[in-house]
């Protein structure tokens, strides 16, 4: 199984080879600023189940204040989207943003963190994994 993503303008795109080691919504305020939505789905796998990265991307690093970690975030030069990231508390793991896989069956999300920040009004499934 090989699983793409893209940003918005097609120019860059990473491809893994394997499902992801886990799959969840954030609800925290940098994931909400990151997607300019409500949360952000975040897919992690293991940084070996890279297969390729194509086209350009600038990075921006930034200190997660909540997490306490630091966050390399990996951003289309074109468009703008960000794309992946790396977290330095999780060496092992590349994160991608979960709306990127368009063109693929995306895997339902199993986990919500930081729920204390979710937005009232939305719900996950019942038989999700909550934390925070």
């Amino acid at each position: 199984m090989t699983l793409e993503a893209t940003c918005c303008c097609k120019q860059v795109s990473i491809t893994v080879s394997e499902t992801p080691v886990m799959n969840s919504v954030c609800n925290c305020t940098n994931c909400k600023l990151r997607t300019g939505s409500a949360f952000g789905i975040s897919m992690y796998f293991k940084t070996e189940s890279v297969v390729k990265i194509t086209g350009e991307t600038k990075v921006y690093n930034l200190w997660h204040k909540e997490l306490s970690h630091e966050q390399n975030r990996h951003f289309c030069a074109q468009c703008g989207t960000t794309l992946f990231w790396y977290i330095s508390t999780m060496t092992h793991l590349i994160g991608v943003a979960g709306g990127c896989f368009v063109a693929s069956d995306v895997l339902q999300p199993t986990h919500s963190l930081n729920n204390s920040q979710k937005c009232q009004w939305v719900n996950f499934p019942s038989n999700w994994q909550i934390s925070g």
